[in-house]
């Protein structure tokens, strides 16, 4: 839920990430650029590649903050864009992004990245947050998920959350969604994009909704919390989401090669 407190220690990761990566802008360029196991994180790293606007409206004005942070990462997988091709219509933009929502590879034409296409459809875009969040909600009653975590935790648990969290980005490569349990019943999210081992702990670059920038977290063993937004406990969640868009970058890139 949109939350009005400074992240502690933001920065920008000095990597690979600080060069940009590009969206893809065709068919044959979309499949070549996922074989690398590492291009979705790059991509969804550089400001051009995410949505223009931050967290905001949402039932009694909570902000989408799930919502957004999923919606961003169906975009890194999903989205062909295709600035050689005509601008649409804002009824063809709505089914577009209705398209990437329900996990289908999709062709955006008119433009060469999210943060433009965002900026003209931003209407757009957040009314399928809402109608999202909605469904999840009084259809799915997903809203109890985010009272299922705790934002406490022991030291020993946390340390096993950030190993885990190290093996699934760095190791198998994959761009990480996380809900974020703060004190009280609020719940938050972001994406791991990247985590460097320290000598006693981790470093974290996420994509928070609240911002527009990555931003580096600190942690280190023996925290029962992590040191933002007054303390919180991380939860890394939907993996069958990502399964399902990688299977759904597989099965067209079958039949484009």
């Amino acid at each position: 839920m949109k939350i009005h407190a400074l992240i502690l220690s933001i920065g920008l990761f000095a990597s690979n990430l600080a060069l940009g990566a590009t969206a893809s802008t065709s068919s044959a360029g979309f499949c070549a650029d996922r074989k690398s196991v590492s291009y979705t994180k790059e991509l969804v790293g550089t400001r051009a590649n995410q949505i223009s606007f931050t967290n905001r409206g949402g039932l009694v004005n909570g902000g989408v903050c799930w919502w957004h942070s999923r919606l961003t990462r169906k975009f890194a997988y999903l989205a062909v864009f295709r600035p050689d091709l005509p601008k649409p219509s804002n009824r063809k933009a709505e089914k577009i992004i209705k398209s990437i929502r329900m996990g289908k590879v999709t062709e955006v034409p008119g433009f060469s990245n999210l943060y433009d296409f965002s900026r003209t459809f931003g209407q757009e875009i957040q009314d399928r947050l809402e109608k999202w969040q909605k469904g999840d909600g009084f259809l799915r009653q997903q809203w109890t998920v985010g009272l299922w975590g705790s934002s406490e935790t022991t030291a020993a648990k946390l340390k096993e959350r950030m190993d885990d969290l190290y093996q699934y980005v760095e190791v198998e490569g994959k761009l990480a969604y996380q809900m974020l349990q703060i004190k009280g019943i609020t719940s938050h999210a972001w994406l791991v994009l990247n985590v460097e081992k320290m000598g006693n702990g981790y470093e974290l670059e996420v994509l928070d909704s609240n911002y527009t920038s990555t931003s580096t977290i600190r942690y280190r063993n023996g925290q029962e919390t992590i040191n933002s937004y007054g303390g919180l406990v991380p939860i890394t969640g939907k993996k069958a989401e990502l399964r399902k868009l990688e299977k759904a970058v597989s099965k067209y890139c079958k039949k484009v090669n």
